[in-house]
């Protein structure tokens, strides 16, 4: 009899920790056991220039390879972990949904690192990857991914969003128990990260302390909104997309800069709210949630019920559960941990 425990295995855009987690999909779902690891501020740092250098010069990246066999010896350790702390033997695992680290994405072709051939081999446990590129050839567009778990957990009688603010910031509008549509709405986390290091050698802007510090430049602001105002629904954003919109704008106060860009986030998501009819409900989880200011200005933008995803699973987690989801529908390439 096969188990019903999955592990899920993710880490995002922002580049800054490992997230994992053992989660059962019986007739409830239940969170068995979670774990973090951190990413040393090196990776992130290798990790942003490399996919800076461009599509063309990723298979000829050394850096990006050690960054890769991080990931791939992480990734061990956090399952290791994960069955440790659970008491659950490795031969209960049924599969691990492993996500990668995407470098590359358009609603063409998408390139993650990571080795789930590996990551198998070594934990003894079949691998779920390569989601994105699965998505493509089934009809999609590789991203959002997890609005199937966000409908396994939410769906109901009633019209909601779910938001995941991430590097990318992306929502799921439920009609009910369908999806009337999933996307990308907008930068999350990433431009805040991005000036965060490269202004205040922080990988983040805790709490949004520094944005706090600062005024809305209206220029620059409604700037940014024009340059994204052909940006339609649904679609996949990269990341690329986004740090062209802050380079040009250097000699601007570091603290006026963040506080701009945090306006940007939160407005992004309030256009998705207003485009998906203003529903009663939205529900938010990723990184940015810790970000007070930020989650303010969306609270003042938005005029509904705002709450984060804590009652039913910890924010933190619900995309490496979500990756869990997808390795249980099958909706990745497996890879064996025996050949």
């Amino acid at each position: 009899m096969i188990s019903n425990y999955y592990i899920g295995i993710m880490t995002g855009t922002s580049a800054d920790a490992l997230d994992g987690c053992i989660v059962s999909f019986g007739e409830k779902f239940q969170l068995i056991q979670s774990a973090s690891i951190n990413l040393e501020n090196s990776y992130k740092k290798d990790y942003e220039e490399c996919i800076k250098a461009g599509f063309k010069e990723i298979h000829e990246s050394k850096k990006l390879l050690e960054l890769e066999n991080i990931l791939n010896n992480k990734t061990v350790e956090l399952i290791d972990i994960l069955l440790s702390n659970s008491d659950i033997d490795v031969s209960r695992i049924s599969s691990i949904g492993f996500s990668g680290q995407t470098v590359f994405h358009t609603n063409q072709k998408s390139y993650q690192i990571g080795n789930p051939s590996s990551i198998s081999k070594k934990s003894k446990i079949d691998v779920y990857s390569d989601f994105r590129n699965f998505d493509i050839k089934n009809g999609g567009i590789g991203a959002p991914l997890i609005p199937v778990f966000h409908k396994y957990l939410y769906a109901e009688k009633k019209e909601k969003i779910i938001f995941n603010i991430g590097g990318i910031a992306n929502g799921t509008y439920l009609k009910e128990n369908k999806i009337a549509l999933a996307s990308d709405v907008g930068p999350g986390n990433c431009l805040l990260d991005f000036v965060a290091s490269s202004s205040f050698n922080k990988p983040f802007d805790e709490n949004g302390d520094l944005a706090s510090k600062g005024k809305v430049d209206q220029t620059l602001f409604e700037n940014l909104i024009t340059k994204c105002s052909s940006m339609t629904y649904p679609r996949a954003d990269d990341k690329q997309d986004y740090y062209s919109l802050v380079e040009s704008f250097k000699d601007i106060d570091p603290c006026s800069l963040l506080r701009t860009l945090t306006e940007l986030t939160a407005e992004k998501i309030k256009e998705f709210y207003e485009f998906c009819d203003k529903p009663e409900e939205v529900i938010f989880h990723g990184g940015g949630t810790k970000n007070k200011l930020l989650m303010n200005i969306i609270k003042n933008k938005v005029n509904c019920l705002v709450r984060t995803t804590d009652d039913e699973i910890a924010s933190k987690f619900v995309e490496s559960a979500g990756f869990a989801y997808l390795a249980y529908l099958k909706k990745g390439e497996i890879f064996k941990s025996k050949s």
